[in-house]
């Protein structure tokens, strides 16, 4: 997922110390010749990797430079629906051809299950070792043979405390009247249905049908009854921000970027937990610079790359070490490193929920139902 309304300004501050530049044989596929000229396509969320600052290059240019690829980069996946559609048209043909697509885990699961995406070339992605054991036992690609994951996040409680005049820690705060028209709701069905089936007391990573449509019913009564004030996506931040929205369904990495800017802005895991998600890297059928996309994907798998993105978007990494590497920086990275909204600790991840699934039926008819009532 995305913020693209801050990461330049906040990227801005951070300076070459955060961000810097680095080529190093950890990152290299060495086992493959990718050619000269050898080219890659990739389609991602907008603003979700460093960009050159300055006299610093961002990993697309290091990436480009160091394996010798040319690198089209485009940022046109706005969200997992029309997004979404730009996959299918690269699978069909009818769009454009893309060796790399960035998802999130759900859609992931839903293109690895139809056949359309490719198994990773493992033998030239040596840094696969680096990925997070944690992302390596969903049943839907149990040891990450089909996808790598880009970056996590969490979907929780942001808040203006000036506004609210109290600290929130439960879902149940969401759904307080004295916040009416000033909440908002998140437009993605399984992160606003996962938090409302928290508050009704129903586990969102065993989800039924009755469960998903309770909360799905919760919803619906504070959309009609005028207590959401807005359905949000990366905008719910700038709506904080502005006094527009008291309090919101909010995405961690983009609150930790609004806290560079307002550090009175709080993000709270409820006490009855919060929701989990990933984006993660995926190489669609059709696909033909398979070689290009494993280099790659080495490439951002190396701690010390992956560390420079993860200093930007403000997202969990799923790298091992880059909690390691960016404390080692100093300054304004190792305060990065201590953020608990990037690196959460043992007990904050016990109360992260990951959406379980329903069958393909249910869920397309709840993001229907969800679609409708929420004005999307």
């Amino acid at each position: 997922m995305k913020a693209n309304w801050s990461r330049r300004s906040f990227i801005a501050g951070l300076g070459a110390v955060g961000l810097a530049g680095c080529s190093t044989s950890a990152g290299q596929a060495p086992t493959f010749d990718l050619g000269t000229g050898q080219s890659l396509s990739i389609l991602t969320w907008p603003d979700y990797i460093d960009i050159a600052d300055g006299s610093v290059a961002g990993t697309i240019e290091r990436a480009s430079f160091d394996l010798g690829l040319q690198i089209s980069y485009d940022e046109f996946y706005e969200d997992n629906y029309s997004g979404f559609d730009l996959i299918e048209a690269s699978i069909s043909g009818d769009g454009n051809r893309y060796d790399i697509v960035i998802p999130t885990n759900w859609r992931a699961a839903e293109l690895i299950g139809r056949g359309d995406g490719q198994a990773l070339p493992i033998e030239i992605i040596p840094n696969h070792r680096n990925l997070d054991p944690a992302y390596m036992t969903n049943g839907w690609d149990r040891g990450s043979r089909y996808q790598m994951p880009w970056q996590a996040g969490m979907t929780g409680i942001a808040y203006d405390p000036a506004q609210t005049e109290r600290e929130l820690n439960s879902v149940a705060d969401l759904f307080d009247r004295s916040f009416s028209g000033k909440v908002g709701i998140i437009g993605e069905m399984r992160e606003a249905v996962g938090l409302a089936m928290l508050a009704n007391g129903d586990d969102p990573s065993r989800a039924t049908e009755a469960t998903a449509y309770a909360g799905l019913a919760r919803i619906q009564e504070a959309v009609e009854s005028g207590h959401v004030g807005a359905v949000t996506f990366e905008d719910f931040a700038p709506k904080l921000a502005s006094g527009e929205l008291s309090v919101a369904m909010g995405w961690s990495g983009d609150t930790a970027l609004l806290q560079a800017e307002r550090p009175d802005i709080q993000f709270s895991i409820p006490d009855e937990g919060a929701i989990q998600w990933f984006d993660t890297m995926v190489i669609p059928r059709g696909a033909v610079n398979l070689a290009a996309a494993g280099a790659f994907m080495n490439y951002v798998y190396d701690p010390e790359v992956a560390a420079n993105i993860t200093a930007y978007v403000g997202y969990v990494s799923p790298v091992l070490g880059v909690q390691e590497v960016l404390a080692s920086r100093g300054g304004d990275s190792a305060a990065i490193a201590r953020d608990p909204l990037i690196f959460p600790d043992a007990e904050t991840k016990a109360r992260l929920f990951t959406w379980g699934g329903l069958s393909a039926d249910v869920e397309n008819q709840l993001d229907g139902d969800f679609a409708e009532i929420v004005g999307l």
